[in-house]
């Protein structure tokens, strides 16, 4: 019983304090980490995102955005959870494997052309438990996952790829969302 009331007033305190990016100001929880990466940060959850190859390198279909998470109460995190917003408000939500596997070679290019500009994420959170989340897999290199579990002791860290429904991403303010069980975050993604 005290859990569930714990996660119900978490719960609340996330989402007033966390609204969509551009509908009230989040910023006292925001933290720029460099050009492309950015954190939220309060007691219930921390996120980074780092998208520094995309940032300036969007004009196909793919964004690739480097996310870690963890929380405080225990969650699993399902893929569903991850969406992006665009400036002109439309949702998006994380490509579906079979787009990603059917896209495979121009994938293949931007995860290597990404390579150089990677950011260390995983150095924002408690070093305990860092365990990578594969959303997505590249054919040969392993099984996709749906879900994965953070909390206090474990970070969750991997890639996010959206497909553009027009085979490019306009320059602009686009959100970074995540919900988890009535918790929201909200973040910035800025493409220039």
């Amino acid at each position: 019983m005290f859990r569930r009331f714990t996660m119900v007033a978490l719960t609340v305190i996330v989402v007033q304090a966390a609204p969509a990016w551009g509908q009230d100001d989040s910023s006292s929880f925001t933290t720029e980490r460099g050009r492309a990466a950015i954190e939220f940060k309060d007691d219930a959850i921390q996120l980074v995102a780092a998208y520094y190859y995309s940032q300036e390198h969007h004009d196909s279909r793919w964004l690739l955005i480097e996310a870690a998470v963890s929380t405080e109460e225990r969650f699993t995190v399902h893929r569903d959870a991850f969406r992006l917003i665009t400036p002109g408000g439309v949702e998006i939500p994380l490509a579906p494997h079979t787009r990603f596997r059917g896209d495979v070679e121009r994938v293949r290019l931007l995860v290597q052309n990404a390579s150089t500009t990677r950011h260390s994420i995983g150095s924002y959170f408690r070093p305990w438990r860092q365990e990578a989340f594969h959303f997505f897999r590249l054919p040969g290199t392993g099984t996709i996952q749906d879900d994965f579990v953070v909390d206090s002791d474990r970070t969750a860290l991997g890639d996010l790829f959206f497909a553009s429904p027009t085979d490019a991403w306009a320059n602009g303010t686009y959100t970074l969302v995540v919900e988890l069980e009535g918790v929201r975050v909200a973040v910035p993604i800025e493409l220039d």
